[in-house]
């Protein structure tokens, strides 16, 4: 199944995540002797950022690997050119790249293998971008993973909002399958085991009925008990239980909550990784030099612990994607840390700037954090301004300057994008739940409505010919024959709308609900006038109206004793009207229950109106539909 495109705005975040990133790269502080390495450079970004734009998908589903093969050869050949004066970090855009295009698990596998083939290169092969040596590697290693996991991360959470949509549809689509087949269970169980248990018995009364009049009495009165048991438990379809949660399997679109938790773990746990690497082990990058004091060490310590979980929380993994309680103390420790090294470490201490960036674009509220975030994400360049004013025209220097800026702004809208992902992923598996749940709900008054509205008038007519079977044995044998065999010939058509139930929608026809009402009237004594005009009708009105007259005559049998009923259908005005009247009314036929309120809800589901009237014994339903 193809991946839902992401909105154009989505994109914004990979695309601006990988063109912060290719500044930096650009302005990567190696030496390099010359400036030709920028076309390497820029190979390697074209596939990303095509990916990450989403435009012109079509080659990236025709020919994955190939394109996969042409971002490992612009990965590649340039540390056969440059050695270890090639940019660090840039293979992790080839890491990404695998992760977001193959299928999960595999990806991980060759990513995984990537990474050890990226770790020998600089370790084992073209030697380490800097010393010292154990700094150097870790450090290639660790950008290249940072890399890989920010664009894998962010082009997942572009395209979170198309994925939203579908996961809903898919888990509210198995809710509502996984209810229609509890219901047809139940049916079963309490409703068509006990209508062929009702045919049984009418066979038997059959069989008796030439012999033994006493026999044939019991079996009818045995089969009416045993219709109304039917009717009675049909009408409590169980549409208030308690709903079971229905989960899925993590889609192959967009990463769960765990996984997504999981890439924000070990973002945290890269840069903790290269703090500590700039304590314990300096390299001679500009702002670096300091000396490693019991005091540092512990400061270090403390800022590696405090700031991840501060940042944890800001990141809304814990939390659904809301702010937590007391953001403003959390974010101005935050920041206390995050500057608290630079006295002691220079430069090189402000490693959490992009965190800091990052919280401010989640907590703060308003177009104003975008001022905010340029801010903390270009602090760095005015420390070391304000540090540094003489050297600071330095060639290298201001390279190293840009490159700071840029990593800056890079990482921080991908912790930014990274949390969003976290906290997306545990709101999407919630709505996820909430909707399968509503949607059962729904299901479940569907299904109870149809069975009311379906069922009620086959039953009810089960009942009533069963006692006047029972009023006709000893008195007319053949016309209680006749009945007999209408009693179970009843029973099947009760079955078919039974097993009906549970489809999608159950289809009627107001034609053949128009035969059966003058059939079962007629057999239960009630003079009967109907007139049908040749009105036109979509195929919803005509079941709705084939419901609301089967509905309006099982109200007449059950709670009238009435002697006439007249049934139109006439079209006037842009309007079909569909009247049904009967005299010998009670006050239970007045009554607003759930007959009448399904009726409503079903005409006014198509734009129409259903009204009732009483008075003098008579009782009047009219449904209305537009034409």
């Amino acid at each position: 199944m193809a991946v839902p495109e992401a909105p154009r705005s989505a994109r914004v975040l990979p695309v601006a995540f990988l063109v912060a990133l290719l500044v930096a790269r650009g302005a990567d502080t190696t030496a390099h002797k010359t400036a030709w390495y920028l076309p390497f450079l820029l190979a390697v970004f074209v596939l990303p950022l095509w990916y990450a734009g989403g435009w012109a998908r079509g080659p990236w589903r025709r020919v994955p690997l190939a394109l996969l093969a042409a971002q490992a050869v612009v990965t590649y050949v340039p540390f056969a050119v440059f050695g270890n004066q090639w940019v660090g970090g840039a293979s992790g855009l080839l890491m990404g790249m695998v992760l977001l295009v193959l299928p999960s698990p595999g990806s991980w596998v060759v990513a995984a293998s990537l990474l050890g083939v990226e770790a020998l290169l600089w370790n084992g092969v073209v030697g380490v971008p800097y010393l010292p040596a154990i700094s150097g590697g870790l450090w290639a290693v660790d950008a290249a993973v940072n890399n890989a996991l920010g664009l894998f991360g962010l082009v997942r959470l572009s395209r979170v909002v198309g994925e939203l949509a579908r996961t809903q549809d898919e888990l509210a689509d198995a809710a509502v399958l996984r209810e229609r087949r509890r219901t047809s269970e139940q049916l079963a169980t309490a409703i068509e085991g006990r209508i062929q248990e009702v045919a049984k018995h009418a066979r038997a009364a059959l069989r008796w009925l030439s012999t033994t009049e006493e026999d044939a009495r019991g079996e009818v009165t045995a089969a009416g008990r045993i219709a109304r048991a039917a009717l009675a438990e049909g009408r409590q379809l169980r549409a208030h239980d308690p709903v079971e949660p229905l989960r899925r399997s993590e889609p192959g679109g967009v990463p769960g909550p765990l996984l997504t938790k999981g890439v924000l773990a070990t973002v945290l746990a890269m840069f903790v990784l290269v703090n500590m690497l700039n304590v314990f082990a300096p390299t001679d990058a500009p702002g670096s030099g300091h000396q490693v004091s019991a005091p540092v060490v512990v400061l270090a310590i403390v800022v590696s612990v405090g700031i991840p979980l501060l940042q944890w929380r800001h990141s809304g993994a814990q939390h659904g994607g809301e702010r937590p309680r007391h953001w403003p103390l959390t974010l101005a420790l935050l920041a206390v840390l995050t500057y608290a090294q630079f006295p002691a470490m220079e430069a090189a201490g402000l490693i959490f700037l992009a965190w800091l960036a990052g919280s401010v674009l989640l907590l703060v509220r308003g177009p104003w954090r975008w001022f905010w975030f340029v801010l903390v994400a270009t602090s760095l360049p005015v420390l070391t301004w304000l540090r540094w004013p003489a050297v600071i025209r330095d060639s290298i220097t201001t390279t190293w300057l840009l490159y700071a800026t840029s990593i800056g702004i890079a990482f921080g809208l991908m912790t930014y994008g990274l949390s969003l992902l976290a906290g997306l992923a545990d709101r999407l598996d919630e709505r996820r739940e909430q909707l399968a749940a509503l949607a059962t709900v729904r299901e479940r008054l569907r299904l109870a409505q149809d069975t009311h509205d379906l069922l009620g008038l086959g039953m009810s007519t089960l009942a009533l010919k069963t006692d006047l079977v029972g009023e006709l044995i000893g008195r007319d044998n053949q016309l209680a024959a006749r009945e007999l065999s209408e009693v179970v010939r009843l029973c099947s058509a009760v079955q078919d709308d039974a097993s009906r139930i549970a489809a999608e929608r159950p289809e009627l026809s107001l034609a053949a609900e128009f035969t059966a009402a003058e059939e079962v009237l007629a057999a239960s004594g009630i003079d009967v006038f109907t007139e049908r005009a040749p009105v036109p009708l979509a195929a919803d009105a005509d079941a709705a109206l084939a419901i609301v007259l089967r509905e309006a005559v099982t109200n007449i049998l059950r709670h009238s004793a009435a002697q006439r009923c007249a049934i139109t259908l006439a079209g006037a005005d842009g309007f079909v009207r569909l009247r049904v009247s009967n005299d010998g009314a009670t006050p239970a036929h007045d009554r607003r229950g759930r007959g009448l309120a399904n009726m409503r809800d079903r005409v006014a589901a198509l734009g129409g109106e259903l009204a009732t009237k009483a008075g003098g014994g008579t009782f009047v339903v009219v449904a209305e539909l537009p034409g």
